[in-house]
């Protein structure tokens, strides 16, 4: 028998297995019970929280063989509905069919009645994405249908459906599910599977799945194959790239001392751990959030993120007025992100201007300390000792080395489209078990040398497409680089640009390699494989062979 998905195996069957949605499923339970069927419906909320399930459920109370608002789960009407197979229940991706004519084909199929249940329910998921014309088309259907027919449009974006059509519904709405909520069901369903997991990794889930029940099951099923049926909070940070809470406090304590390098030696550190900076930043403001009510309300009760020592701690680094504008500017960067390509620099950059308040002090003193050792007359010994000419050299051997050789460089634009590389997982694998890590570490030292090449009218582009990523295996024949967004991943992949790519990479490490790119889901999967073959000792050998394209 295939897998199937959790989201699709604990789908709940019944009203009472719903998880959260308590004043719906109490209006929808009370209406059957009372006889009051409407003829259409709206269910409206975020993605994951049951729109569709409920419109399902809905359907089998209206079918259900023992009568109006049975459940089942026996009969044939019940069993044909949970298989999606009923013909008097009709599903509708409105995102597919929204056209006029497959608006009309559907007001044809409503005169009939229905061939096995008692009703006759169309489904309409996404209606939202339904065109004005398809809306028109289907108002008269919606004001006056026949009394065995009900309408049940689930949509994410009630905003984007007609008045018209709203005005004609019973409006529902679903809310994200509460922690609590979401964590029973959660530890409901780990108990069934068997599976062991740690509370944090729980907690952690819950987090990233922000109240969609759906997106928790799935990255819990994830996680589960990841680690041999087992939940572990280490291993959610590194298949989705998060960074650990007392990662983010440390950066922050890092950002109120002032200490401008540690805060971009832990950039350089996220950028090569594939963090998710968006995800980074939601959260850091979440923590100075939390800081801020504490600070407002001294109720621990309110924290949402924090316990109350963190809070106090995290305030000691962000006096007065240093606070506010810490949020504002983090969120101001946050709102730029969707604006920018170089999600990572404007990060770095908002976090060094935030801990330039002690650096700047020092600046200044240093200044005013210099300026006086100048106002003083200088001896001709002084002079002498004050000006060696071996530095000069140094700094000129400095400037050599950061120079970059594009004398030969005869290309100019980055191909869009054309034909691509494509290694197997397998030869990844191999790659990662072949990485000299000492190497990729000093690589990223030299990776912003790529923007002195910013502005060669040939070499820009390539060295900008370069810089939006960042190293993440390197080994003597292939360096592999991981990108947030596949559109990047796929123009480096492109056959016709890596020539050009090897040229600028010579020039940091001295050697050509090929140059391969990934993406982070891509990136993702790769690491739960070598994490798989790695626990099961099956990792192949560095001397097994490697197919890596040939350098020409």
């Amino acid at each position: 028998m295939s897998y199937k998905a959790l989201y699709l195996k604990y789908r709940p069957q019944t009203f009472e297995e719903v998880a959260g949605q308590t004043p719906v499923v109490k209006t929808l339970k009370k209406a059957l019970s009372a006889g009051k069927i409407a003829h259409a419906y709206l269910f409206s909320g975020p993605r994951g929280t049951g729109k569709t399930t409920m419109a399902r459920l809905f359907a089998k109370a209206l079918n259900c063989e023992k009568g109006l608002g049975m459940q089942c789960c026996q009969c044939e009407d019940c069993k044909l509905i949970a298989e999606g197979a009923h013909p008097d229940v009709t599903e509708i991706d409105a995102a597919s069919n929204n056209g006029v004519d497959q608006v009309r084909d559907l007001i044809e199929q409503v005169g009939y009645s229905p061939i096995r249940g008692k009703y006759k329910v169309y489904i309409i998921d996404e209606v939202h994405m339904m065109s004005t014309g398809a809306f028109n088309a289907l108002l008269k259907t919606l004001e006056e249908p026949p009394e065995h027919v009900v309408f049940i449009l689930c949509t994410t974006e009630p905003h984007k459906v007609l008045p018209t059509i709203l005005s004609r519904c019973q409006r529902y709405e679903f809310h994200p599910l509460t922690e609590e909520e979401m964590k029973q069901k959660l530890i409901e369903v780990l108990h069934q599977e068997k599976a062991g997991f740690e509370e944090a990794a729980l907690d952690g889930v819950i987090e990233l799945a922000d109240g969609g029940m759906r997106d928790a099951l799935s990255i819990t099923d994830q996680l589960l194959a990841y680690s041999n049926n087992n939940l572990y909070l280490q291993d959610l940070l590194d298949v989705y790239g998060l960074a650990s809470k007392e990662e983010k406090l440390s950066l922050l304590k890092a950002v109120g001392e002032g200490n401008a390098t540690l805060v971009v030696g832990k950039c350089d550190l996220y950028r090569s751990g594939g963090i998710d900076l968006r995800r980074l930043t939601k959260d850091l403001i979440r923590f100075l959030k939390d800081v801020l009510v504490y600070r407002k309300t001294n109720d621990a009760d309110l924290l949402t993120q924090l316990k109350k020592e963190e809070c106090e701690a995290l305030d000691t680094y962000f006096p007065g007025d240093k606070l506010n504008t810490s949020l504002t500017k983090l969120m101001d960067t946050q709102a730029s992100f969707s604006r920018v390509d170089d999600v990572r620099s404007l990060l770095e950059l908002t976090l060094l201007e935030l801990t330039s308040t002690k650096e700047e002090i020092a600046l200044s003193s240093l200044n005013k300390k210099t300026q006086k050792e100048e106002e003083k007359p200088l001896s001709k010994d002084h002079v002498q000792k004050e000006t060696p000419s071996l530095p000069k050299k140094e700094e000129k051997k400095e400037e050599e080395e950061k120079a970059f050789d594009t004398s030969h460089f005869t290309y100019k634009v980055v191909a869009f489209e054309g034909e691509e590389y494509h290694l197997e997982e397998d030869t990844l694998i191999k790659i990662i078990v072949r990485a000299n890590k000492e190497e990729r570490k000093k690589l990223m030292t030299k990776w912003d040398k790529l923007t002195d090449v910013f502005g060669d009218p040939n070499a820009g582009q390539f060295a900008q497409l370069l810089h939006n990523g960042s190293p993440y295996i390197l080994s003597d024949e292939c360096l592999v680089i991981t990108y947030s967004f596949s559109k990047d991943s796929q123009k480096v992949n492109i056959k016709e640009n890596q020539k050009p790519l090897q040229e600028l990479i010579k020039n940091l490490i001295g050697k050509d390699v090929f140059i391969y790119a990934l993406d982070s889901t891509e990136r993702g999967n790769l690491l739960s494989k070598y994490y798989v073959l790695m626990k099961s000792n099956k990792l192949p050998s560095k001397e097994d062979e490697c197919d890596i394209p040939k350098i020409k």
